[in-house]
């Protein structure tokens, strides 16, 4: 079997146990809570998060900063050093330059390290939707798949990736510079939730609003069901402290397919800094 690591970011959410039972490594981004700065290099325990989200929710202004360049070259020296290939999914172009730095440093490296491939897929996606591509991505390696053939796989499977989403309080997305003040004031006073989406080049969409969580978090429902591939039966629900919600979706997709496999997670800092608590997401393969 061929020798090489998956990787993802650390804007990605994967269930826990098969971080271990992959040995699917992180690159480490930083965020910070009012001007202290964190480094994200390991899945964060759900206490850790719901702190996270507690301080937004007190007004604690949330940053994050992208993977430089010098960053990438930093942390993947030694690996290259030992020919430990790696096959990468980073946060989606369309919302970070994470992956072209990655790009820059994938030259030098190999150039330096002539035995080292540092294979970097833009996942255009973020959070849960990259946990997933890395989980298949790790099911393929364990049964026998090279790195360029896994590395060619996932690049059709990044164009199955859903998203659907709704946020609680536009304010984050406003502060980030996605929608407009105006947009923002008018959607929190009357408690519109807009419905988002990931489109295929990377970048958040806006595709409806409802008024209030239960009548947002049906769109999502529809939209899982209209579009899923159901030879993939493993999905996510990701959350910002919105357990109850997230409850209610899981809740009434079981209704409608019991057979589905759904795994509830919290969005990491990385992501969770821009869409802000009471942001509630599903993330499946789709046809």
């Amino acid at each position: 079997m061929e020798n090489y690591k998956i990787f993802i970011d650390s804007s990605a959410d994967i269930r826990e146990e098969l971080i271990s039972k992959y040995d699917i490594g992180f690159v480490p981004m930083n965020y910070s809570i009012d001007d202290i700065e964190y480094l994200s290099d390991k899945y964060l325990t759900e206490k850790e998060m719901i702190s996270f989200y507690e301080k937004m929710s007190e007004g604690k202004i949330t940053k994050t900063s992208q993977i430089t360049p010098y960053m990438y070259k930093d942390f993947l020296l030694d690996y290259a050093k030992k020919g430990e290939n790696i096959l990468y999914f980073s946060l989606s172009s369309g919302l970070s330059n994470t992956y072209n730095n990655a790009l820059l440093v994938k030259e030098e490296l190999e150039d330096e390290c002539k035995d080292f491939k540092f294979m970097v897929v833009d996942s255009k996606g973020a959070s849960a939707g990259i946990g997933l591509l890395a989980e298949i991505a790790s099911i393929n390696k364990a049964n026998g798949m090279s790195l360029e053939d896994n590395y060619n796989y996932m690049l059709n499977m990044i164009k199955k990736s859903k998203y659907w989403l709704y946020v609680d309080d536009l304010k984050y997305l406003k502060r980030g510079g996605r929608i407009s003040s105006s947009k923002a004031f008018i959607a929190t006073t009357l408690n519109i939730k807009p419905i988002l989406t990931i489109n295929p080049e990377g970048k958040l969409d806006t595709i409806g609003k409802k008024i209030g969580k239960h009548a947002a978090a049906k769109v999502l429902i529809d939209k899982y069901f209209e579009s899923r591939d159901e030879s993939y039966d493993s999905i996510y629900i990701i959350h910002s402290n919105e357990f109850e919600s997230a409850e209610y979706v899981k809740n009434l997709i079981l209704e409608r397919d019991k057979n589905v496999k759904i795994h509830t997670t919290q969005v990491c800092p990385v992501i969770g800094s821009h869409t802000g608590p009471g942001t509630v997401a599903i993330c499946h393969i789709g046809k």
